[in-house]
């Protein structure tokens, strides 16, 4: 507690202070003023502790904490960035342990099953769902209760460089034949003649990132799945069109971006330098792409949902959602944050100040989002199309494995034909532990 120049004050004490002119007696949580006829109550700061990703994430999620607490002065909000992995670990052990140090978690979507199966979240009251695409209302929800509110709308998809299929005489491809052809050509035309433009990648790299954020990309176009459909949690990696999408993938590699299968963090710079002509993304990877001060490519990038090959499926959904612990003290204020930041309001004046993909589709086609973010519409239709692949609630612990297989698949350690066998074997394992 403070007097009016900042001075700590300790507790059950009376402090007289302004030549007598303020007399002020503290018990527990209330401060009760007098001087000069007046009287006021004041309540000691509430707080919450939310626990999220670092980078990127902790850009959106400091501003929106940063408007709550600007409209609810009383509430303090402690916000704890991790790595992915890291955050996944130590919420799976806070959960595990009943502990209540994490009020408001902000996961991953494959994560939000895993945690309802485990009792881990209480529901949240008062949530709108108006706006969302109905598989993500449908994705957070049980027995009528919602568990996730949905906030960053990530999702899976590809980009392109328009000026560089221009030149070559191609235009947006709509299979992945045609992202084949066009990159033949741009390899002829630029990487052969020693011009630092490459004609593909993607985040081949092995355990997580090709399993979480290349590899479906091809997967699915090709009519193959990690589990069976709709909502499925059954295996069904073991398939041909599993093996002739990671053959396709591999010979992509010869036409890609030398780093491919090694990225560590310089994949998003390789985009901004230009180096890049097509690729798979998430929305993080080319946010600052129109960024002059960031970007050699502003105004050149356009996306797309996937090419089709086999079928058209259309994107990967990868939303992150606001969470409540059920061992939360603090559930009603996780509830208010969370249904403020979700707002349409606070979506738009996110996605327009620091770049949030919002996850109410309306907010992509505000007039004022559309003149900020000249790719808003096309957002729009990614999200409106994208599914939900990652739906077994031990996916967690399946991509590291199958993940180390396909990476010795596409990069010709073992056949495709092999990667695939171990990588579903692998699932199997993870299935019935």
């Amino acid at each position: 507690m403070t007097d009016d120049t900042g001075i700590k004050l300790p507790r059950r004490k009376f402090l007289i202070a302004a030549g007598g002119a303020v007399i002020a007696f503290a018990v527990g949580d209330i401060i009760l003023r007098v001087g000069n006829s007046e009287q006021a109550a004041v309540v000691n700061s509430e707080k919450l502790v939310m626990v999220g990703q670092s980078g990127y994430h902790e850009q959106i999620n400091d501003f929106l904490i940063k408007a709550f607490m600007q409209n609810n002065p009383d509430v303090k909000i402690e916000y704890i960035p991790k790595g992915y992995t890291d955050e996944y670990q130590s919420i799976v052990l806070s959960m595990r342990n009943h502990s209540s140090e994490y009020d408001v978690m902000y996961v991953d979507e494959p994560w939000v099953p895993l945690a309802m199966n485990e009792g881990w979240l209480a529901p949240i009251e008062g949530v709108n769902l108006s706006g969302y695409p109905k598989y993500l209302a449908e994705w957070s929800s049980r027995n009528g209760q919602v568990y996730a509110q949905p906030i960053l709308g990530n999702s899976n998809f590809m980009f392109y460089r328009k000026d560089i299929l221009d030149s070559i005489g191609l235009g947006r491809p709509k299979t992945w034949n045609d992202v084949l052809t066009a990159a033949k050509k741009i390899k002829s035309k630029y990487t052969d003649k020693g011009e630092r433009i490459y004609g593909f990648s993607a985040e081949m790299t092995t355990g997580r990132r090709i399993a979480n954020d290349a590899f479906p990309s091809f997967l699915y176009p090709f009519g193959g799945r990690y589990f069976a459909k709709d909502g499925g949690v059954k295996p069904v990696l073991n398939s041909q069109e599993a093996v002739e999408a990671l053959k396709f993938m591999k010979g992509l590699l010869p036409y890609s971006h030398p780093q491919t299968t090694t990225w560590v963090n310089g994949f998003t710079d390789a985009i901004l330098r230009g180096e890049i002509a097509m690729g798979i993304v998430w929305n993080g990877n080319i946010k600052d792409v129109d960024n002059p001060e960031k970007s050699k490519v502003v105004g050149k990038i356009d996306v797309m949902p996937y090419p089709t090959q086999k079928i058209n499926f259309g994107a990967i959904s990868g939303v992150w959602f606001y969470t409540v612990s059920k061992f939360s003290k603090n559930n009603r204020l996780a509830d208010k944050f969370i249904n403020y930041a979700t707002s349409f309001e606070a979506q738009k004046s996110a996605a327009i100040n620091v770049g949030l993909p919002p996850t109410r589709l309306p907010v992509y086609l505000d007039p004022e989002v559309k003149k900020k973010d000249r790719l808003a519409e096309e957002y729009y239709n990614i999200l409106s199309v994208a599914k939900t692949v990652r739906t077994n609630p031990k996916w967690m612990s399946m991509w590291t494995p199958v993940g180390t297989y396909l990476y010795m698949g596409v990069t010709g350690e073992i056949s495709p034909e092999d990667a695939i066998k171990q990588a579903y074997e692998e699932m199997l394992k993870v299935e019935v532990r």
